[in-house]
């Protein structure tokens, strides 16, 4: 009974250490979960089943725009999407160090959400590529997100970079680090308690 107690906590531990150490991935722009809407893009670009890549290299004002094939999406309930949301983007030439806007919309594109970062990570960077994206200033609801269609992406300047958008995602939740800091707690109580036997 004390081994099978032992492992259990043991293996609720490496849960919660691998979910608070990690991201949750919201959606991706491969090949199979993203059609790409001519209307909504003015770059030149090619699409794979790892996502959307502008090619050759990117230009000022370049967008690439669509919607995701499982739309709609509900977002709602990542409450870190008021503050945060992180694009996933892998260079195949020289960071051209240029700001970047994610905008989100819902499945009739009559709302949206902005959400502006930069080529160059500021702060915190979730995994390698995992860039962030701060909400531009105004006015958000959770609930705005609980309809969502598709996103558009614009790049802010030009480089010689190709540059591959894998994803958006959050990062794990408040309840995530909570579970953490209970299997901890239940693991100390647990050594205590058997030294104690």
């Amino acid at each position: 009974m004390k081994t099978l107690t032992s492992g259990i906590l043991a293996i609720m531990l490496t849960l919660s250490l691998a979910q608070a150490q990690g991201y949750i991935d919201l959606a991706d722009f491969g090949s199979g979960s993203f059609t790409v809407v001519p209307d909504a893009t003015t770059a030149t670009y090619t699409q794979g089943t790892l996502g959307l890549t502008f090619s050759p290299s990117v230009s000022l004002g370049d967008t690439l725009g669509g919607t995701w094939n499982s739309a709609p999406l509900d977002w709602s309930s990542y409450a870190d999407l008021a503050n945060t949301i992180y694009l996933k983007v892998v260079f195949t030439g020289a960071n051209p160090a240029s700001p970047m806007v994610l905008n989100i919309y819902n499945t009739d594109f009559s709302l949206n959400i902005q959400y502006e970062g930069t080529s160059v990570p500021i702060g915190t960077v979730i995994g390698a590529n995992y860039l962030p994206f701060a909400l531009t200033p105004g006015t958000f609801s959770p609930a705005v997100l609980a309809n969502v269609g598709g996103a558009q992406i614009t790049w802010g300047g030009s480089g010689s970079a190709g540059v591959r958008v894998e994803g958006v995602a959050t990062v794990p939740e408040p309840s995530t680090y909570a579970l953490l800091g209970l299997a901890g707690l239940a693991l100390a109580g647990y050594t205590v308690r058997r030294r104690r036997a």
